[in-house]
């Protein structure tokens, strides 16, 4: 007779199976979609685990220290670097806008194949 692990061993495998066939079954983008949902919760597990492990064996950390105020003239060179990024942006964007060319004006009709410009009669073809 088996063992209370080995037939939940067993029945655990037994359901995958069946997954795994009916999944095969229903085509490929399906069998994608099992796979992925598979690999997500077996990281999740393992992150879980891993937090669990690293949360009992983890000494406790001293706190940092508070972060040092920055003076006013490092503040003063990030906003004009800051500045004059967004003037560069911003010549970035006319000089594009200039050198757009402009369509002509539409025709008051469309050209016609018989009629030459300069008046002349057109020559017969031979």
């Amino acid at each position: 007779m088996t063992t209370a692990p080995d037939r939940a061993t067993a029945k655990k495998a037994l359901g995958i199976a069946r997954e795994t066939a009916t999944t095969l079954a229903k085509g490929p983008a399906a069998t994608g979609f099992v796979v992925t949902r598979k690999g997500v919760q077996v990281l999740r597990a393992r992150r879980a685990r891993a937090r669990d492990e690293s949360a009992a064996s983890a000494p406790v950390r001293a706190p940092r220290p508070a972060r040092k105020r920055r003076s006013g003239r490092s503040r003063v060179v990030r906003w004009g670097l800051l500045g004059l990024a967004a003037a560069a942006a911003a010549g970035a964007v006319a000089a594009a806008r200039s050198r757009r060319t402009e369509l002509p004006p539409p025709a008051a009709e469309p050209p016609r194949l018989d009629t030459p410009v300069n008046g002349s009669r057109p020559t017969p073809q031979p």
